[in-house]
């Protein structure tokens, strides 16, 4: 007769052990579930714009489907999203600020204040704080034009600090750092000194730097795509080896000043580059020609960018005087219409191949978006145009009416949804396809400039004064 079993109180070491295992095991897949709802960076995702969020609100505002709303410090940068936690940059006076939010509640779980090494020149809507953070989800890094770059925990505690610049872009430093095989990558195109660097992410040390072409200056943020560092121009699409910042491949012919970020899907690249602004909008709205000669000199300029970058214009398209005219900058610009496009250029190992180019009706600012198989363009004016990736084949070009304003955020995509937020704070909402559908237009009645985020049923907007979440679960606190 087999002897009764006891039953004990405290499980075998076995059965402790194998509960330890599916506990960990949980709160790894958890970890992974939050992490593929994340916007971790500028776009998002890979800096695509897309997400897989679902459940997405179609219409919000300060009345309606408003989870909650904070005051946001001044500050272009956008919102980036990890975990529970909502990050964002900005400044006031000559304080540089990194704040943390609680995602759910919108509460400012800490802030951190930096002094300002230096005050650097910038065109609005660009601002001491116009770079996008990044995280990983466990620490997060920022990049300010007069600091350099610096790392915080999730907690707040500072990692390290990494002095850089001074910048020398004519409108100001904005393109945003990314995160690649353990390094912060940054890209400085100036009119001087331009290049692309690796940061170890644990340390802050360089781990690597390559020079790149000088001209008049890039705001373009980087890409990253199956250990490349894919950079926008100046007049070049090009791929450098994440790891040791080798340069891999390149596509000529690109623009002078690219703005917009690429885009791809596969081996398929898709960019906007940037263009170069008429003689009579850098004389009158820039206030360029100071005493009316109809000529541009350095000696106007108070910024020495700008006294570089007409001394490169003159240099390369002008007679060599020292000064440029009306004449020698239109000339230039004409020349330069043809690299002012939308491009896409397919890579293969160390060599790429451009597939189309269109030039007509570009986004000013904002980047291209790729989803569901269809490209799209948002310029000024709420100019939306679908265009067929495989061949450039221009879908459909309208209108958003009753969201006809500048725009320089970039429009993201998710849950069958576009959104699209102007310069006067309207939020288009569209239903995407070749022959794209507008849903309706939202108003949070403030100024924006900054890119949304979507993450797991939610699109959190940053005005020139408030930070919004709003879904579908929302009313009105």
């Amino acid at each position: 007769m087999c002897p009764m079993a006891t039953v004990s109180n405290n499980p075998a070491p076995s059965l402790r052990l194998l509960t330890r295992s599916i506990i960990v095991l949980a709160l790894w897949l958890s970890s992974v579930a939050g992490l593929a709802g994340d916007w971790p960076r500028f776009r998002g995702p890979n800096g695509s714009g897309v997400a897989d969020a679902q459940g997405l609100p179609v219409g919000f505002g300060p009345g309606s489907n408003l989870l909650w709303k904070t005051e946001a410090p001044l500050g272009s940068s956008s919102p980036i999203i990890a975990g529970n936690r909502v990050w964002l940059t900005g400044f006031k006076a000559h304080q540089l600020l990194v704040c943390c939010f609680d995602r759910t509640t919108g509460q400012r779980l800490w802030e951190r204040t930096i002094e300002e090494a230096r005050s650097e020149r910038k065109s609005p809507p660009n601002d001491a704080a116009s770079s996008t953070p990044v995280t990983d989800g466990r620490n997060v890094y920022a990049l300010f034009s007069g600091l350099g770059l610096i790392s915080y925990t999730s907690e707040g505690a500072e990692r390290w600090r990494t002095p850089l610049g001074p910048f020398s872009q004519p409108h100001g430093m904005s393109s945003s750092p990314v995160l690649a095989d353990g390094a912060v990558i940054i890209v400085a195109d100036q009119v001087t000194d331009s290049y692309v660097a690796a940061f170890e992410a644990e340390s802050g040390n360089v781990r690597w730097k390559r020079p790149r072409p000088n001209f008049v200056g890039g705001y373009s943020t980087p890409l990253v795509c199956g250990g490349q560092i894919v950079v926008a121009g100046p007049l070049e699409l090009v791929a450098y080896a994440a790891a040791n910042g080798q340069r891999l491949w390149a596509a000529p012919k690109m623009g002078v000043m690219p703005i917009g970020s690429p885009v791809c899907e596969g081996n398929l690249f898709y960019v906007n580059n940037g263009a170069v602004p008429p003689f009579e909008a850098l004389a009158k709205d820039l206030k360029a020609d100071r005493n009316g000669d109809g000529k541009l000199t350095p000696e106007e300029f108070p910024d020495p960018s700008f006294k570089e970058a007409v001394l490169a214009i003159d240099r390369v398209y002008g007679n060599g005087d020292g000064a440029v005219d009306k004449a020698e900058w239109d000339g230039a610009l004409k020349l330069m219409q043809t690299l002012n496009a939308l491009v896409a250029v397919r890579a293969q190992g160390t060599n790429s191949t451009e597939l189309w180019r269109i030039t007509k009706a570009l986004p000013d600012v904002s980047s291209p978006l790729l989803y569901q198989n269809v490209l799209y363009l948002l310029k000024d004016g709420g100019i939306l145009t679908s265009v067929n990736p495989a061949n450039g084949q221009v879908l459909k070009r309208d209108r958003l009416e009753g969201a006809t304003e500048r725009y320089f955020a970039s429009p993201v995509a998710a849950d069958d949804k576009i959104y699209a937020v102007s310069e006067a704070g309207k939020i288009a909402v569209v239903q995407p396809g070749a022959q794209w559908r507008l849903l309706t237009i939202n108003d949070l009645g403030e100024q924006c400039y900054a890119t949304p985020a979507l993450a797991a049923g939610e699109i959190v907007v940053r005005s020139s004064r408030t930070l919004w979440a709003f879904g579908n679960r929302g009313s009105q606190r």
